[in-house]
């Protein structure tokens, strides 16, 4: 049965394609309609990329008066008139014989009218797979979450949701993540570690008293590396710098030279015995050179260096690896409280760019300040209430923030589309317009070899 709609459907197709070498001889016009009509269907485009709020009016209006343009300049060349055009049997006969070929055989090849259609959700989740296959994290990420919604009560899918979210940086949802692994697992010391130190990290580093009881448990009843560490971290955001310091070197000493958690101890350490201008051998015998140098002080940075990163921050305050060197400067020169204010002053103009938040989040553990300054992070209730009356210029800024920092994200995280578009056309919309181009470049060689997505940004 399927064989016989296979050839009426192809004996219709053929006889729709050779019609017109078969008709008599008539007169049609020129080219001119054809090429009103395709310009009036991208004219129709760009409205319905308007609606859907693709593109702003002021890009509508400007993609209009160029399709315009091009419609007037194509129509003045064109050359006008009629054309005849006559019977053809024999092209007629040789199209409908490649058809059949091109047709029967794709078929006989590849056809498979048993397999059932693919509804469009499994095509997405073909699409995820193999973008998840390629490195791609959030693909992955969303792969997971998906089948923690089929399979709620499968710790190992939980797990290893919240590692994936915990290697890319929410730490939001990675504490989310292991909840749910922990409510499955509630006596597993491993989970219930991971647990806290997520809650911690979501924290901004900063130990709550949630995650210290579970800490506590677990270093009186297994002796966890990992629960001894954020204890001490915790005493040492108490103000409690020297019981701090003498617990990360009871640690030092208990654990392997090898064990991963000691390149943080020994950083740390070296942090902690620069603040309290301790000799740092007296905690860790076995510092080395860079370790004692740092923890010394020696390794200054120039005066010069520090004010030409505060010049260049006057100019240009939307570089956030400036901001981040002129913390580290401060650090080495024994500066904490100017390097807390730098990192709060750059958190301030990335306020609505969570990536270069976490940028920021990252240097302040690298150089100690979550040890020594517990207050600097997050806005104070005053820079809520100015958020609150917020300036046209302050807006500006903010969203210039915002897009700095997705093109930060994009730098490490490049696999995202959707997040090339959206910063090419804000970049377009500031007026950016080299930003823009240099995106757009970037993009094209990124998807070289996705024609759907060089399609977009050739509408760019």
């Amino acid at each position: 049965m399927i064989w016989v709609a296979v050839i009426f459907l192809l004996l219709i197709t053929a006889g729709w394609i050779i019609w017109p070498f078969l008709r008599a001889k008539v007169t049609a016009n020129g080219d001119s309609d054809a090429i009103i009509s395709i310009y009036a269907d991208q004219i129709e485009e760009v409205a319905l990329d308007q609606k859907r709020g693709l593109i702003s009016p002021t890009e509508a209006k400007a993609a209009c008066t160029e399709i315009e343009r091009r419609r007037s300049k194509a129509i003045g060349e064109m050359v006008g008139g009629f054309r005849i055009a006559h019977r053809a049997p024999v092209a007629a006969v040789a199209s409908a014989l490649v058809l059949a070929a091109v047709a029967m055989g794709g078929y006989i090849g590849i056809g498979n009218p048993a397999k059932p259609d693919m509804p469009l959700a499994e095509r997405k989740q073909e699409l995820l797979a193999a973008r998840a296959a390629a490195g791609d994290m959030t693909s992955r990420i969303q792969l997971l979450i998906e089948q923690t919604r089929e399979e709620p009560d499968d710790f190992e899918s939980w797990w290893v949701l919240a590692r994936s979210h915990a290697a890319v940086g929410d730490y939001a949802s990675s504490a989310e993540a292991y909840r749910r692994a922990l409510d499955l697992a509630p006596d597993n010391p491993g989970v219930q570690s991971a647990y806290a130190e997520a809650v911690t990290l979501a924290n901004g580093n900063k130990v709550p008293k949630t995650a210290e009881i579970i800490f506590s448990q677990l270093a009186r009843n297994h002796a966890d590396p990992r629960a001894l560490y954020y204890l001490a971290l915790a005493r040492a955001q108490r103000q409690d710098f020297e019981g701090a310091l003498l617990d990360w070197a009871e640690l030092a000493k208990s654990s392997n030279a090898d064990a991963p958690w000691m390149a943080l101890v020994r950083r740390d350490i070296a942090n902690m015995a620069r603040f309290l201008k301790r000799e740092i051998t007296a905690y860790l015998p076995d510092a080395t050179a860079a370790e004692i140098a740092l923890a010394s002080g020696e390794a200054l940075a120039p005066t010069q260096q520090r004010d030409d990163l505060r010049e260049n921050l006057a100019a240009n305050p939307g570089s956030f690896a400036d901001w981040i060197a002129l913390a580290e400067a401060e650090v080495a020169n024994g500066d904490y409280a100017a390097a807390a204010e730098a990192l709060q002053e750059g958190r301030r103009h990335f306020s609505a760019a969570p990536f270069v938040l976490q940028k920021f989040a990252e240097a302040e553990r690298e150089l100690g300040l979550d040890l020594t300054a517990p207050d600097v992070r997050g806005p104070s209730a005053a820079d809520v209430a100015a958020a609150a009356k917020m300036s046209a210029a302050d807006r500006t800024a903010m969203i210039e923030g915002m897009v700095d920092g997705l093109a930060v994200r994009l730098s490490e995280f490049p696999n995202d589309p959707d997040g090339w578009t959206m910063l090419i056309r804000s970049y377009r919309t500031m007026g950016r317009v080299d930003d823009a181009e240099a995106a757009l470049a970037r993009a094209r060689d990124l998807f070289d070899g996705t024609p759907t997505m060089q399609q977009i940004l050739s509408n760019l």
